[in-house]
């Protein structure tokens, strides 16, 4: 076992945390996002409305869920009325209009009789659609979009839409919010905030490998940290237990993490088992880093000056040849050296 395991390690390990395959509806379970939740509230704060985007599974439903949780506490608004709708689950604008304006308490199906409805609110309301392309796709998604961003321009509605994929063509002026891959620093918050009562924790190292070997994808990531967790349970190759899954059973629609692709037996990379990097194995593109490019021509020029001082001091031009020739020998084998390594 590494440093990263539990304390006593007699004691039983508690049911592993990641196991998180939906939407996050926990709000202590959300974490990082705070690149694309700035983005959000400042264009909520002035009644745009925004259009999120992004591959399948990246996280935009939780994303969705968490501001609808979220938002009367940002726009410091205690009576904030927040839906979230998926609209997979309607077949028409109509179905929309519906639903919203039977949640405010109001018969109807239009977008007059939910403008109606809007202005009879003491807040503004704000409305999070998700899966907005299969909308799109069936045809009435541009319509919707379109009239309540429209709607949302007189200031009563605040409309935030997810859609997997690129941004869509609307005739309304969306602010477009793309989402990707977590960066470092959140793939630490997301393993320390579901790591958080099980007394177990992941070493920097094994972090680094979660975010490498998954590729920053929420969705690979949880899976990826599950088989960590398990292998201080079991001792497994939690890296092999997770490419082989995320070849065998890959999330619908999201790309597989680059190093799936290439299996286990990479000649450039060695597999750490519990997330220790070994750098006796390096590409030769990343071997680099051991002497910089500028470094390596500043050597070319140590010879032609020592030979320019023997000559100052000696006068003597074949004194000067003869220290020239053995350190320029000695760089030309030197910068060769770092090129192919």
């Amino acid at each position: 076992m590494t440093s990263g395991t539990t304390p006593d390690t007699d004691a039983p390990l508690p049911e592993n945390p990641f196991v998180q395959r939906t939407r996050i509806t926990d709000a202590t379970r959300f974490a990082g996002r705070w690149r694309e939740l700035s983005l959000i509230f400042d264009a909520i704060e002035i009644r745009r409305p925004v259009m999120v985007t992004g591959p399948a599974s990246i996280g935009k439903s939780s994303l969705l869920t968490h501001i609808t949780a979220s938002a009367a506490v940002h726009l410091e608004e205690p009576l904030l009325p927040s839906f979230y709708l998926a609209l997979h689950e309607a077949a028409t604008p109509e179905d929309v209009y519906q639903t919203v304006l039977q949640a405010l308490g109001v018969p109807g199906s239009t977008p007059s009789a939910l403008e109606v409805a809007l202005l009879e609110q003491e807040t503004p309301v704000l409305l999070c659609l998700d899966d907005a392309h299969r909308a799109l796709s069936a045809g009435w998604g541009e319509t919707l979009l379109n009239t309540l961003a429209r709607i949302a321009r007189g200031g009563r509605l605040i409309l935030v839409a997810a859609a997997t994929g690129e941004m869509p063509l609307l005739s309304e002026r969306f602010v477009s919010v793309r989402m990707g891959a977590f960066a470092p620093a959140e793939v630490r918050l997301f393993a320390e905030t579901y790591l958080e009562g099980t007394n177990v924790s992941f070493t920097p190292g094994e972090l680094r490998v979660l975010t490498s070997i998954s590729a920053g994808h929420p969705a690979y990531l949880q899976r990826a940290a599950y088989h960590l967790f398990e292998s201080r349970r079991d001792g497994r190759d939690w890296c092999a237990a997770f490419l082989a899954e995320a070849r065998e059973r890959p999330i619908p629609g999201a790309p597989l993490p680059p190093e799936a692709f290439a299996g286990d037996d990479r000649p450039d990379m060695i597999r750490p088992r519990y997330g220790t990097l070994r750098t006796d194995k390096l590409p030769k593109e990343d071997a680099g880093f051991l002497v910089p490019e500028a470094p390596r021509t500043l050597l070319l020029t140590i010879p032609p000056l020592a030979a320019l001082l023997a000559f100052v001091v000696t006068g003597n031009a074949v004194a000067a040849v003869l220290v020239a020739l053995p350190g320029l020998a000695i760089a030309l084998a030197w910068w060769y050296r770092c090129r192919v390594s």
